[in-house]
């Protein structure tokens, strides 16, 4: 089973503060939410800072998934194929409400096609720019990627498919 002992250097960013402000108001602040990818802690401390009522541990993604309890899944997985075509996979046997960060392209891919072809309410959330994140090598200096990010949600009931913010 991947967990995040597999991660590899260039696996480990984090997401900012700033990287959820924009998505907020979409976040039903009464839900219980799980970051399955722990990291450092930095991502729920920021999203209790924010208002919302997260949890999450330092264990493997998939036992969290499996054995806590929560309503939606709130995370910037690792990008790494191995790790996320698994979390993908199951995430998707999971059938519960979500929103993820994502390289865009992701959705493109074979995998994601094949996680969530049953998934007729996949929606987007499109950030008016590149979001940065943290690199733990030195958190003070956000980290550019070359490519761009998105959230992807589901039954989050957002008012349309696609939203740019």
């Amino acid at each position: 089973m991947a967990n995040l002992s597999g991660l590899v250097e260039n696996d480990t960013y984090f997401t900012s503060k700033e990287a959820w402000v924009d998505v907020l108001h979409h976040l039903d602040r009464s839900k219980i939410y799980l970051d399955p990818f722990y990291g450092d802690g930095g991502n729920i401390q920021n999203l209790k800072e924010l208002g919302l009522n997260v949890i999450g541990a330092d264990l493997d993604c998939f036992e969290l998934l499996r054995n806590l309890h929560f309503d939606v899944i709130i995370t910037n997985p690792a990008f790494s194929k191995n790790i996320l075509t698994e979390f993908l996979y199951n995430l998707s046997s999971l059938d519960r409400s979500f929103i993820i960060i994502l390289p865009i392209t992701k959705i493109f891919s074979k995998y994601f096609r094949t996680a969530f072809r049953q998934y007729k309410s996949i929606q987007l959330i499109i950030p008016k720019s590149r979001m940065s994140f943290i690199n733990p090598t030195n958190p003070n200096k956000k980290s550019n990627p070359s490519f761009c990010c998105c959230y992807v949600c589901y039954k989050l009931d957002l008012p349309s498919d696609i939203i740019f913010l």
